[in-house]
């Protein structure tokens, strides 16, 4: 196994992706979202340092990850991740996967069942957001990114995910500048040929859904509708959270997830 410290990077899928490896026991690997890199994760993972090998990682336009500047999709980020989990000497990996990056676990599901022991997706969906039926602030916070607006985007985010907001200045949607525009738009590009509607019924590995019930940005009926279609799954859902449950409730979520990877 690569051990090789909190700030490494490893070649995959064409780029280099940059990750942390910390802890003991089975690899759980964290997928984050759109607009925050790994960060994402940092009050999240010490509370299961103790019980699991737990790997983040920057998906491309985030971070310190370098892959060339062309557009990609969610099953490109779905393959970086299979290869990452292979850079580090592992066959098979638990995943967790939160807002954007549950669309990546998703797929990863879907195209790398060999890989996947089990299956956590937070505060996602089965396809891209339709802004119509999304509450204000979400709505405004797509058309920010569609447009390049980071400067309005990043007070929506601060106003939907309060925690993530407070714990780390260093957001890359406050960075100014034509390049990070770009990467942005990528990344949002990547959600539009996304659905994975009537096709998560192939999915055997266990599954835990996870829901903050005052999540604004992904719809109840939504989240039920997943849960229903995939086999093994059973739902988490936390009160007195919203979209970012991994920060706001983190030492709870730690526990309850601890439980369910563990469970034999």
């Amino acid at each position: 196994m690569l051990t090789e410290g909190p700030a490494s990077v490893v070649a995959t899928n064409g780029g280099h992706t940059s990750y942390q490896l910390d802890g003991a026991g089975p690899p759980v690997v964290l997928v984050h979202g759109l607009q925050v890199g790994q960060e994402l994760f940092d009050r999240l993972r010490r509370h299961l340092l103790s019980s699991f090998t737990v790997i983040t990682y920057d998906q491309r336009d985030r971070g310190k990850s370098a892959f060339a500047g062309d557009p990609y999709t969610i099953d490109d980020l779905a393959d970086d991740l299979a290869e990452l989990i292979t850079a580090l000497g592992y066959q098979r990996a638990h995943v967790l996967g939160t807002s954007y990056g549950g669309m990546v676990a998703q797929v990863f599901a879907l195209r790398h069942p060999d890989r996947l022991d089990r299956l956590v997706l937070g505060a996602t969906g089965q396809s891209p957001p339709d802004p119509d039926r999304l509450p204000e602030n979400a709505r405004a916070l797509l058309v920010a990114l569609e447009t390049g607006d980071t400067t309005r985007a990043e007070t929506l985010l601060r106003q939907m995910a309060p925690a993530v907001g407070r714990h780390d200045r260093r957001l890359d949607v406050v960075e100014a500048g034509a390049a990070q525009g770009r990467a942005l738009s990528r990344r949002f590009a990547a959600t539009q040929g996304f659905d994975t509607r009537g096709r998560l019924g192939s999915v055997t590995a266990r599954t835990l859904v996870v829901h903050g019930r005052e999540d604004p940005a992904v719809r109840w009926e939504d989240v039920l509708a997943m849960t229903a279609e995939i086999p093994r799954a059973s739902m988490l859902l936390i009160e007195g959270a919203g979209h970012a449950w991994e920060n706001e409730r983190a030492e709870f979520a730690a526990a309850m997830l601890a439980g369910f990877l563990a469970d034999p």
